[in-house]
């Protein structure tokens, strides 16, 4: 059985080591086949400057060799039935360099670091993380910089009641590979028919699924985030899921996206997986 592909991506930061030793851990007895990737960039320019073309190159060169004691450095301390190898890509953004690379090859999933956001910065069009989730059309990983990996034990699964029946699909067969508990939950401000209709569908999809570590619960709250955060603290969950969608203009000028606002404040690695 082949094991998952999964793209780690790396500017040799401390942060970038942390998520991938948490990748390798996470998938190491999988089979899984890891590559990594790091942007290789000179930007504002003129390509057509021979003096700047040595320099990227001579810059390319340096990211493969460091590329090269990376592979070392994580074979040497994570045992596993894995593959690992490096890949330096020319780009002008991150996102763009994990695009072009999801395009053309075969990818379960991308993990990269998580660094919390200050609030101006949130304001903005969202730093590299969230540019990459926006981006990506596989699902991403991102990891914080304090995460450990340990297990994959409680899962919890943050519902727009949208779709339930494919995302669920989806997070329910990621728990299987690790015995995963699965916590369904939904937040609202209030509850009405429609949201009560809405609990019973998802209470017979959930039946019907015969994953017996799968539950949900409805959370009645103002504040979806702060919710979904108290939630997290008092499961011990080792994972956030989110879907999302391709922004609008609007909801990146005015930060009104849920998964961009939890991947800021993530305390769990938190996988996002795009809506297709």
């Amino acid at each position: 059985m082949k094991g998952p592909k999964i793209v780690l991506l790396t500017d040799f930061s401390p942060l970038s080591k942390v998520a991938m030793n948490y990748a390798v851990k996470m998938a190491a007895n999988l089979n899984a086949e890891f590559t990594i990737l790091n942007i290789v960039r000179l930007e504002g320019m003129p390509k057509a400057n021979l003096k700047l073309r040595q320099i990227e190159k001579n810059i390319a060169q340096i990211s493969e060799e460091e590329g090269a004691r990376l592979v070392k450095e994580i074979t040497s301390s994570i045992k596993g039935d894995y593959a690992i190898s490096y890949k330096a890509i020319r780009a002008r953004t991150v996102a763009e360099m994990v695009r072009k690379y999801v395009d053309k090859n075969k990818t379960n999933m991308v993990v990269m670091g998580l660094q919390g956001a200050s609030a101006l910065k949130k304001a903005r069009l969202g730093g590299t993380t969230v540019s990459v989730i926006d981006e990506c059309k596989v699902p991403v990983m991102a990891i914080p910089e304090l995460a450990k990996y340990r297990n994959m034990e409680h899962i919890v699964y943050a519902s727009d009641l949208k779709n339930v029946q494919k995302e669920l699909d989806i997070i329910v067969e990621f728990a299987r590979i690790f015995g995963s508990s699965v916590h369904m939950i939904h937040v609202a401000p209030v509850m009405d028919k429609k949201l009560e209709a809405a609990k019973n569908t998802v209470t017979e999809i959930i039946t019907k699924m015969g994953y017996d570590k799968l539950d949900f619960q409805l959370i009645l709250d103002d504040d979806i985030t702060t919710a979904i955060d108290g939630y997290i603290k008092k499961t011990k969950a080792d994972l956030l899921t989110t879907f999302t969608h391709k922004l609008s203009l609007e909801e990146k000028l005015f930060g009104r996206s849920v998964t961009r606002k939890l991947a800021y404040q993530g305390t769990i690695p938190l996988l996002a997986v795009k809506r297709k």
